[in-house]
């Protein structure tokens, strides 16, 4: 199928968002936006999601790639960024997408990693859009742990060893300093926010979900916080077509790796899907 690719900046407030459209050039069955992962991670997984997003308008999905405020080739410092501001840039997106598609066409959230914790924001504004999420993370705190332990070690390495201590880490937010980690500037308000977040989905959703997570077990697995979390989902009443894939961990390795697998897996999830109208109450959708 032939498809359309475009790069144009998207007007927000505060500035713009770099945005890359990849679409099939006629007859679109759906719309996706993709949620980004944090910081390093997002520019890892760059060429995987590009080869996805072009498998994705092969098949007949509009696919919006955007880098949220402060982030990649978006204007803004990172330090301004929060959660506020990001809400924006997707709603702003989502917008773009369904005025040049069509109000009526259905709406898929791709996220990946953090970008999961945005989307129960999206969804309160969006109960029928539907989610595609990629080894999501359930909680913020995991994350704003992670990057503090990061930061730790970095500032230990370089014989900073006085304040290289997360507690010490954390305390310095808390009185209101920025800090740099691996290269993006996390201010006290982000690092709130972060660590107050988490993917939970509400009553309300009316969506499908698939939720895939990649490993390297022969056979992989979902891993037990996954798992916990799904079994909540299907509990609530909503169908989540739920797979672990083997293939490497693409966001963080230094290399550029690929998983054809989860392209695979993701198109054939989707697919399917929306043809059978999964949900938890099919007759909204």
């Amino acid at each position: 199928m032939a498809i359309v690719q475009e790069a144009f900046s998207l007007p927000v407030n505060g500035g713009h968002c770099f945005c890359i459209y990849r679409a099939p050039a006629a007859d679109v069955t759906g719309i996706v936006l993709h949620l980004p992962a944090f910081g390093d991670e997002m520019n890892k997984a760059r060429a995987m999601t590009a080869r996805t997003a072009r498998a994705l308008a092969g098949r007949g999905f509009a696919v919006l790639q955007i880098d949220l405020f402060g982030c990649g080739d978006s204007s803004g410092d990172h330090a301004e960024a929060s959660y506020a501001v990001w809400d924006d840039n997707v709603i702003r997106a989502v917008d773009w997408l369904r005025r040049r598609n069509g109000a009526s066409v259905g709406l898929w959230l791709w996220c990946l990693r953090a970008g999961a914790l945005l989307a129960p924001r999206v969804i309160a504004q969006i109960p029928a859009a539907s989610l595609l999420l990629w080894q999501p993370m359930l909680n913020g705190a995991q994350l704003l742990n992670q990057l503090l332990r990061q930061k730790s070690v970095a500032e230990m390495l370089g014989a900073a060893t006085d304040r290289g201590a997360a507690s010490a880490l954390r305390k310095r937010l808390l009185e209101g300093e920025t800090l740099e980690v691996g290269g993006y500037a996390i201010s006290p308000q982000l690092a709130s926010e972060l660590a107050a977040s988490e993917f939970a989905l509400s009553d309300s959703f009316r969506g499908m979900l698939a939720w895939l997570e990649v490993g390297p077990g022969k056979p992989p697995t979902l891993s037990p916080a996954a798992r916990n979390r799904i079994d909540a989902l299907r509990a609530s009443g909503l169908t989540v077509d739920a797979h672990a894939i083997e293939g490497p961990g693409f966001w963080q390795s230094v290399e550029i790796e690929r998983c054809e697998a989860l392209v695979e897996s993701s198109l054939h999830a989707m697919e399917a899907m929306r043809a059978h109208g999964i949900s938890r109450d099919p007759v909204v959708l």
